[in-house]
């Protein structure tokens, strides 16, 4: 397999929500196999070259078939991935939750445990993104083409209301203290019970509170697996904010498919995050 990526990071106004790019073109003479972990964002690909399947180890419905331009919700679960053989290329950006549901024209909560072809996004509001496959691959080059992303979010993010300063302020907190914060802090933060809180997180982010704090400190701690050998998962762990060693383990078991040995020995790649709020 040949392979070769290119990245650029977001306008500096989208920033804090968007991005960075990562431009990649792959040509592979058997179908490419990998596994996905879970992560706290939208991951948004955009396409031209030869399609993927997207498979939900449970057996869920949530997965898709021969896809190349794609935006996946939050998930509790990684995911599996085969692309048919041949060149792929394309765009892979992160986009923030709330962020994403704006783009994407609807509520992200729709869309968690889901993946998405930007073929069969509805609305004359839309018309851009589902375009911008085409235009992508038509253009002379990748800072043409990420040129042409950053004019296409700015005008979806001018056009559409932020989120209530309730929701992005719980949302920030939780991201801001590695999913450390109390589920009863946040809802007193935002003036809301707690179980309105869960309601909002679930129909504007697609999980509830409890569950995307354990996937915000998974990411936390995956991103650490480089210091593992050296000082020991366990103090891995209680860095991150774990109550032990065994709940890390669940945790990677849950979002990586792997122990956490498996995966510093060579497991899947946790796409990189974006900081910042909506």
């Amino acid at each position: 397999m040949t392979a070769y990526t290119v990245g650029a990071p977001a306008t500096e106004a989208l920033r804090r929500a968007v991005g960075p790019y990562v431009g990649y073109a792959e040509r592979a003479a058997a179908p490419l196999a990998r596994r996905e972990t879970a992560v706290s964002r939208c991951v948004l690909v955009i396409g031209w070259g030869v399609p993927l399947d997207v498979r939900d180890p449970r057996g869920r419905s949530g997965g898709a078939t021969s896809v190349a331009s794609f935006a996946t919700g939050v998930a509790d679960s990684y995911v599996d991935t085969l692309t048919a053989p041949g060149e792929a290329r394309g765009v892979q950006v992160m986009l923030d939750p709330l962020v994403a549901g704006r783009i994407l024209g609807r509520p992200f909560g729709e869309v968690a445990n889901q993946v998405v072809s930007l073929a069969d996004l509805e609305g004359a509001a839309l018309r851009d993104l589902r375009a911008l496959p085409a235009r992508l691959g038509a253009a002379t080059g990748w800072s043409e083409r990420f040129a042409l992303l950053d004019q296409v979010f700015d005008a979806r993010l001018s056009s559409t209301p932020p989120p209530d300063p309730r929701l992005a302020g719980a949302w920030r907190h939780l991201r801001a203290t590695g999913g450390a914060v109390p589920v009863d802090t946040l809802a007193a933060a935002a003036d809301w019970s707690r179980r309105h809180l869960g309601t909002v997180f679930r129909r504007e982010l697609g999980l509830p509170p409890k569950v995307l704090a354990r996937l915000v400190r998974f990411e936390r701690a995956y991103a650490q697996a480089s210091r593992a050998p050296s000082a020991g998962w366990a103090a891995v762990a209680a860095d991150t904010g774990y109550y032990d060693q065994a709940h890390l383990i669940r945790d990677f078991r849950a979002f990586a498919g792997a122990t956490p040995a498996r995966v510093h020995a060579g497991g899947p790649a946790l796409t990189a995050s974006v900081d910042g709020g909506s």
